[in-house]
C-alpha cells in the first residue's frame, strides 16, 4: 500500500502534465504549421517525446514542484484556448481579403513592402519551393535544379520583352517558378511523381501551360496602370472624354521625372495594352502626372470624374486634384495604394453634392481656398494624381487599419451606434445602482411586515425566462407610446430591474455589523442617511461588480434592439453589428474589424476592474 501511495500521485501527475504538454504542442503547430494533417510517424513521435517528458518530470522533480509544472500546464493551455479566439479575431481584421480564405491558415498578416520602383514582380503569394511527399530528400537534391530550370524555360516561351521590361530578371524567374510549381503541386497526381527523372520533367513541362501562366502573372506581377477616365454630370449621367483613347492617353498626360508612361501588356494576353505608370520614388518621394482634358459638358453641370486605376499594393498614399474654372479641389479621404486589382475611383465635387457617398467608392473632392494658380481653361479641366511615399511603419499602419477604416465608413451610423450604447450603459448602470441598492437595503437592515416573502417573490422571478415576459411588457411599452425609443431599454433598471443584483447586494449588507447604524441612529442620522453616509460607502466592491455585469450586458443586449428599435439612427453597437453583417458579411476583414470595435470596451473594463469580480463576494467592514 505504501508503494501505491506513493506513486498514485505522480501518476495523476504525469497525466495531467501530458494532457497540457500534448494541448500545448497542438496549439503551437496549428499556430505554426496552419494545419494538424501531418503523418502517423510524426504525430507518433512527438506524443512519445511529450510523454517521455511527462513521466520524466512527474517522477525525477519533487513531487510538489512537478504538481505546480502540470497544473500551470493547464491553466496556461486553458488561457490559449480562450484568447485563440479573441486573437483570431483581431489577426483576421489585419489581412488581405486572400489572406483570410487561405489554406493552410495564415496566422501572421502579411507586412506591406512600400517599394519605391513599380511596376515590379512579388512571389508572396506562393510558398517555396519544396519537395511534395513522394519524393525523397535525396532525390529531390538532384533534381530541384533541374526542375526550376524546365519551368523557367516553359514558362519564358509565353513571355516576351513588353512583359518583363524594367522588371528584375532574379526576382522574375524566382516569382514565376514559385508560382507555377505552387498550382503544379495541387493538382499533379501522385503516380506522376514515381515516375523516373526524364518521364518527370516532361509531365511537368506539358503542364506548364499558357492559361496556367496566366494565373500567375496576374498574382506576381504588380503595377499601377489607368484607362480613360471618364466624367458625370448632376443628373448622374456618365460621359467619355472627347477624343481621349487608351492609345493616346500617353502622349496627353505631363508626368514629373520620376514618373513615366507607357503602354505595355499587363497580361499574357496580346492584346491587353494599358498605360503602366512606371515611377521611382528613391530620390523624389512624390511623382504625379496631369490630363488637360475637354469636357463633354459645361463646366457647371460637372460633378464627378471616374478614373479607373489598377494599384501595385504598394501602400504608397493616393492623392487626386482636379482644377475646373480656377478652382482647385483635392481628395481629402486617405487613400493608399493597397490592391493589385482593377478599382474604379470616383471623385466627386463635395460643393455640387454633399452627400457621403464613400460606402459606394465616390470619394469627395474639397476645394482649396486661396489658388490662384489653379487651372482655368474654359470647357476643360486638368486632373493629377499623385502618388506620396510611404514609410514601412507607415505602409504598415495603413495597411492593418485598412479594414477598421473601411468599416467605419461603410457604416452609415456608427458614430450613432457607440453613441447610444454609451447612453444605454451609463442610464442602466446607473439606474441597477440606485435602485438596486435601495430595494437591497430595505431587505437587508429595514424590518417591516412581510420583508421575507416579498424577498422570496422577488427572488422567484429569476425562474421567469424571458421569453414569458416578452410580449406583456412590448404591449405595456407600446401602450406607453415607448416603442422605437431608447425607454424601454433603460428605464425598467430605475425600478430594481435586476433579482440576482438585489440578492447579491442584500447578501453583503447583512455582512456589515448593526453597531454601525446603531451609533448613527444615536447621532441622530436617519435611514436615507445610514444608507447614503454608512452602507454605500462600505459595499463599494459589490456595487462595483453590479456596475461591471450591467455594463457587460447593457452593451452586448442585441434582443431588447431588436424588439423595440425599427430605425437605424436608434441602434446600439449590438444591432448595428449585426445589420452591419447582413450588408458585408462577405468581407471577413471588414467584419472582423467591426466585430473588434464591439468587443474591445469589454475587453478594456475586464482587464481594469477584474480585481471587482473578486471583491464583489467580499465582505467589507468592521467585524462583528
Amino acid at each position: 500500500m505504501a508503494v501505491n501511495n506513493n506513486i498514485t500521485p505522480q501518476f495523476w501527475t504525469a497525466v495531467l502534465l501530458f494532457l497540457g504538454l500534448c494541448g500545448i504542442a497542438l496549439l503551437a503547430l496549428l499556430v505554426g504549421a496552419g494545419e494538424l494533417d501531418r503523418s502517423h510517424g510524426f504525430v507518433v513521435l512527438l506524443f512519445s517525446i511529450l510523454l517521455l517528458l511527462s513521466l520524466t518530470l512527474a517522477f525525477v522533480l519533487p513531487l510538489s514542484c512537478a504538481k505546480s509544472v502540470a497544473i500551470h500546464s493547464i491553466l496556461v493551455l486553458g488561457s490559449l484556448v480562450f484568447m485563440f479566439p479573441f486573437a483570431w479575431l483581431i489577426i483576421t481584421s489585419f489581412k488581405y481579403p486572400e489572406e483570410v480564405v487561405s489554406y493552410p491558415p495564415t496566422w501572421i498578416p502579411a507586412v506591406p513592402r512600400p517599394l519605391a520602383q513599380s511596376p515590379y514582380v512579388t512571389a508572396e503569394a506562393y510558398d517555396p519551393v519544396l519537395p511534395p511527399p513522394e519524393i525523397t530528400d535525396a532525390r529531390w537534391q538532384r533534381l530541384k535544379p533541374r526542375i526550376t530550370d524546365t519551368l523557367w524555360e516553359r514558362s519564358a516561351v509565353h513571355l516576351d520583352a513588353a512583359h518583363y521590361d524594367g522588371l528584375n530578371a532574379d526576382r522574375l524567374r524566382e516569382a514565376i517558378v514559385q508560382g507555377v510549381w505552387h498550382t503544379l503541386m495541387a493538382g499533379t497526381p501522385a503516380a506522376v511523381w514515381q515516375q523516373d527523372d526524364d518521364a518527370l520533367l516532361d509531365a511537368l513541362a506539358r503542364r506548364v501551360t499558357k492559361d496556367r501562366l496566366e494565373d500567375v502573372w496576374s498574382a506576381i506581377y504588380r503595377c499601377v496602370a489607368v484607362r480613360e477616365p471618364f466624367v458625370t454630370n448632376r443628373e448622374r449621367l456618365d460621359f467619355p472624354i472627347t477624343g481621349l483613347s487608351l492609345a493616346n492617353l500617353e502622349d496627353e498626360a505631363t508626368p514629373t521625372d520620376n514618373i513615366v508612361l507607357r503602354q505595355q501588356p499587363i497580361s499574357l494576353a496580346a492584346s491587353d495594352f494599358m498605360t503602366v505608370l512606371a515611377y521611382d520614388l528613391d530620390h523624389n518621394p512624390e511623382a504625379q502626372f496631369q490630363l488637360e482634358l475637354p469636357l463633354p459638358m459645361k463646366t457647371s453641370d460637372l460633378l464627378s470624374v471616374t478614373l479607373p486605376l489598377r494599384q501595385d499594393r504598394t501602400w504608397h498614399r493616393l492623392r487626386f486634384v482636379l482644377e475646373v474654372d480656377g478652382q482647385r479641389y483635392e481628395s481629402q479621404d486617405p487613400l493608399f495604394s493597397g490592391g493589385y486589382r482593377w478599382q474604379e475611383l470616383t471623385f466627386k465635387l463635395a460643393d455640387r453634392d454633399a452627400t457621403d457617398e464613400r460606402d459606394v467608392g465616390i470619394w469627395p473632392l474639397k476645394p482649396v481656398l486661396n489658388t490662384p494658380d489653379a487651372y482655368d481653361n474654359p470647357g476643360h479641366i486638368r486632373i493629377s494624381l499623385v502618388i506620396q511615399r510611404s514609410s514601412r511603419l507607415a505602409a504598415l499602419w495603413n495597411k492593418y487599419v485598412q479594414n477598421y477604416r473601411n468599416a467605419w465608413i461603410a457604416g452609415e451610423h456608427w458614430d450613432r451606434y457607440i453613441a447610444n450604447s454609451m447612453y444605454l450603459v451609463l442610464m442602466n448602470v446607473i439606474g441597477q445602482i440606485i435602485s438596486c441598492s435601495m430595494v437591497a437595503y430595505a431587505f437587508a437592515r429595514l424590518r417591516w411586515p412581510g420583508r421575507d416573502v416579498v424577498f422570496l417573490a422577488v427572488l422567484a422571478t429569476l425562474m421567469l425566462p424571458p421569453q414569458v415576459t416578452m410580449v406583456p411588457l412590448f404591449l405595456v411599452f407600446r401602450t406607453l407610446g415607448w416603442y422605437n425609443t431608447l425607454r424601454p431599454l433603460w428605464v425598467p433598471a430605475f425600478f430594481a430591474g435586476g433579482a440576482f443584483f438585489i440578492f447579491l447586494l442584500r447578501q453583503f449588507m447583512k455582512g456589515i455589523p448593526r453597531e454601525l447604524e446603531e451609533a448613527a441612529l444615536i447621532d441622530g442620522c436617519g435611514y436615507f442617511g445610514i444608507y447614503s453616509r454608512i452602507i454605500l460607502p462600505l459595499i463599494k466592491p459589490a456595487l462595483a461588480a453590479v456596475g461591471i455585469f450591467t455594463f457587460m450586458g447593457a452593451w452586448n443586449e442585441f434582443m431588447g434592439p431588436l424588439i423595440y428599435l425599427n430605425d437605424q439612427r436608434l441602434y446600439p453597437l449590438a444591432l448595428g453589428l449585426f445589420n452591419f453583417r447582413d450588408e458585408y458579411g462577405g468581407d471577413f476583414g471588414m467584419l472582423m474589424a467591426a466585430s473588434t470595435i464591439m468587443i474591445l470596451p469589454v475587453v478594456v473594463i475586464f482587464f481594469f476592474a477584474q480585481k471587482y469580480f473578486i471583491q464583489g463576494v467580499t465582505l467589507t467592514g468592521m467585524k462583528n
